[in-house]
């Protein structure tokens, strides 16, 4: 933030009344949809329907912001319906300008489906704008990339027609930010959205769909209503590295922060709101709203003063009741003013990157130091109070999985029912309760009556156990991770203490940075009345432990029911292969790929030649492929608490647009296991580089042909097609396209 506006910020927000304090004040603020005609038919919007008359006229308009009540007025957001169907949209915006004095920016929001009109008109608006110096911005709605966006607006061509518009905004040198609304229907295209506006170096800010009164869609809130997964999956978007980086605004940055805070707790809203105390919307008809979302008119601007309606006692209750009635939990992304020491904050952690990398330096060598002094904050109780049941208490990394973690639970679980007779239920303690509790919702099994509840493992400091209830430390690996270790290893000694049984099973080793997690780890393993672990680990010679392939491999070679219940994502997911058969191609080709990690480079190469090494090399495959064989590149990890497959999905796209290569399809949802399991089966063949994606294929007997991602020496897919005596594999620093093309025409 330039010095002069952060100086003039400070003095608004400190000295300036009212502003960012609870003070109710002439609006800084106006939203004004200057029309509620729109010839979009948007899923999560009915406004369309309304065939809106008597709107006010640029006469009528001048009068209106003429009033006292605007005279401090600084920013006013032009809205719809869609302002370009306003055939006297010049003379209402000369209207608005030449009335509010003071006026310092100007923005439009349009659908972007008529390139035409804005051609002629940002022209005129611009010059108007900079005559009376105010800045002019136009933000245009973008849902989704080509064809999810024309399946959210229901407007024929209209991506097309967005692409032109937003060609004309940029050849015409005026401020251009892309606007996406997310709702059911494209809650899993974040990513490709984010992608674009990457490439393209344009803006974007992405909000929740949500009830609004005058948008008349209290009635379809079916249309746009995202579950418990979906914001979760949302929630780690927004705080996702990728977000952070191509944000510029530091106070959308805290928005984010908050938002995706509430969408996993649902606790109430912190972000400021200038329509709390400084802002005002007015109707297309001159009707006076607090907000968006207020549903209650506070009066007429055509037949009364705007400043008396503003400051009525009745405006003034209605406000305080909206307060504390609907601001809490409101959602919508309207914003205010942060404090400028929270703002600074947020700039700094932004521009200057090394201090958050010695942050994290600091919070990794207290963690280890508080490991090795054996300070944490856990203290586990146990009341043994329970009767004859059995109870399974899971532990380890839960609260960041994607669907192979899913199914090495599932596998996990079913190892442990074979060792142990009449198991109750089991308890998964996880650090995300919203994300795990997603994937044990997709857990299938063909003995019935397997109880599964997750807890929050953030607050497991009382445990109600049984003398027959077990602690398991399950699935991943236990590897570096100083809090977790010591956390868990607290949790370990209250059940020793109370007699009751420890136990690894189906767990992972390493990597480990120091020798404090690794000694605190081994005495995890020595703790345990019966450790079985993945795979030979020479660090564990003296440990008493069996060897077991990955529990996922159990799991997955269930038989499973293919009669599943309606659900919406594996509905959208058979429409999608549905669309591509349509097309005639004869084969499907899942590709899988995952980015790259410095814990997996053994090269001297960086890690960005190794992405494009990879991409070169897939590219060649595509290329060489027959047309008959579409090839879909299907994540198995979408979600951005880990490494999104996403990401090198849509740079495989990019290479593909250049080159003209037309038989490769992007699949974006996040499936649990259930879901994952019946989507596959559509595929005859793929090529993989993520080890559960491999696994996934191999228990459902898919040919796949692997990519072995640790560059330079045989790692994880290679060892596990080596155990199957499988040469169909190969490293990313040594691919042979040929035996893959091959590979894939054999199949």
């Amino acid at each position: 933030m330039p010095l002069a506006k952060a100086l003039k910020y400070s003095y608004q927000y400190y000295i300036n009344p009212g502003f960012g304090k609870a003070k109710y004040i002439l609006p800084t603020h106006v939203n004004f949809p200057i029309t509620d005609n729109c010839n979009s038919k948007c899923q999560m919007c009915n406004v369309w329907k309304d065939k809106s008359e008597n709107e006010l006229t640029p006469s009528e308009i001048e009068k209106l912001f003429s009033d006292k009540l605007f005279s401090n007025a600084r920013h006013l957001g032009i809205s719809g319906g869609e302002p370009t169907l306003r055939k006297d949209l010049i003379d209402c915006v000369k209207s608005i300008i030449t009335s509010i004095k003071g006026l310092e920016s100007l923005s439009i929001t349009t659908h972007g489906f008529h390139p035409t009109k804005w051609n002629r008109l940002l022209p005129i608006i611009k010059d108007m704008c900079n005559e009376r110096q105010i800045n002019f911005s136009l933000n245009v709605s973008v849902d989704g990339i080509g064809d999810l966006h024309e399946e959210v607006r229901r407007f024929e061509n209209g991506w097309k027609k967005v692409l032109e518009t937003i060609k004309i905004v940029k050849e015409k040198g005026i401020k251009l930010q892309i606007q996406s609304t997310i709702s059911k229907h494209n809650i899993y295209g974040v990513n490709e959205i984010l992608h674009y506006a990457r490439q393209k170096d344009i803006d974007v800010v992405f909000r929740k769909a949500t009830t609004i009164e005058r948008l008349y869609n209290k009635d379809i809130t079916d249309e746009f209503y995202t579950a418990n997964p979906e914001n979760s999956f949302f929630a780690d978007f927004l705080r996702s590295e990728s977000i952070k980086n191509i944000t510029q605004n530091p106070a959308r940055k805290l928005f984010y922060k908050d938002l995706s805070k509430r969408l996993i707790t649902n606790s109430d809203r912190n972000a400021p709101c200038h329509f709390q105390n400084n802002g005002v919307l007015i109707s297309a008809h001159g009707e006076m709203f607090h907000c968006s979302i207020d549903n209650k008119i506070l009066g007429d601007c055509r037949k009364e003063s705007p400043f008396d309606i503003y400051y009525n006692k009745r405006s003034i209750e209605l406000l305080k009741d909206l307060m504390t009635n609907k601001c809490p939990k409101c959602i919508h992304d309207q914003s205010g003013s942060w404090n400028p020491t929270t703002l600074i904050k947020e700039e700094l952690s932004s521009k200057l990157g090394f201090l958050d990398l010695i942050g994290k330096t600091t919070t990794f060598g207290l963690d280890n130091a508080k490991n090795l002094l054996n300070i944490t904050k856990k203290k586990v109780s146990i009341d043994s109070k329970l009767g004859g049941s059995k109870r399974i208490h899971i532990i380890g990394a839960y609260g960041g999985e994607h669907v192979g973690d899913s199914a090495i639970l599932g596998g996990v679980i079913l190892r442990l029912l074979k060792r142990h007779n009449l198991i109750d239920e089991f308890l998964v303690y996880s650090k995300r309760v919203d994300r795990t509790q997603f994937w044990v919702n997709g857990l299938d099994f063909e003995q019935q009556n397997v109880k599964i509840t997750t807890l929050d493992s953030n607050e497991l400091k009382h445990v109600v156990a049984g003398e027959n209830d077990i602690l398991v430390w399950a699935g991943g690996p236990i590897m570096e991770m100083p809090i977790d270790l010591l956390e868990h290893y607290t949790t370990i000694k209250a059940f020793k203490v109370a007699k009751l049984k420890f136990e690894v099973v189906g767990c992972g080793w390493g990597p480990f940075k120091t020798q404090y997690s690794k000694k605190l780890a081994l005495k995890v393993l020595k703790s345990a009345s019966y450790v079985e672990m993945r795979d030979e680990y020479s660090q564990l010679n003296e440990i008493e432990h069996d060897v077991n392939r990955d529990p996922a491999f159990d799991y997955l070679s269930q038989n499973f029911k293919d009669d599943q219940e309606w659900n919406w994502n594996a509905n959208k997911s058979n429409e999608f292969i549905e669309k591509i058969k349509e097309k005639g191609f004869e084969k499907l080709f899942l590709l899988n790929l995952r980015p790259m990690w410095s814990k997996y480079n053994k090269s001297n190469l960086s890690i960005d030649k190794l992405h494009k090494i990879i991409n070169e090399n897939v590219i060649e495959v595509l290329e060489k492929l027959p047309k008959n064989i579409a090839v879909v590149s299907v994540p198995f990890n979408t979600d951005h608490y880990g490494f999104s497959d996403m990401e090198p999905a849509l740079d495989i796209k990019d290479l593909c647009d250049d080159k003209g290569i037309e038989n490769y399809f992007v699949f974006s949802r996040e499936l649990h296991a259930r879901d994952k399991i019946k989507f596959l089966k559509n595929f005859d063949f793929g090529l993989c580089m993520r080890f559960h994606a491999c696994i996934f294929l191999k228990s459902l007997n898919i040919p796949v042909f692997g990519l072995d991602y640790t560059a330079g020496e045989l790692g994880k897919v290679g060892g596990l097609f080596e155990s199957f005596k499988d040469k169909n594999y190969c490293n990313i620093l040594s691919v042979d396209v040929d035996k893959i093309v091959d590979f894939s025409k054999k199949n």
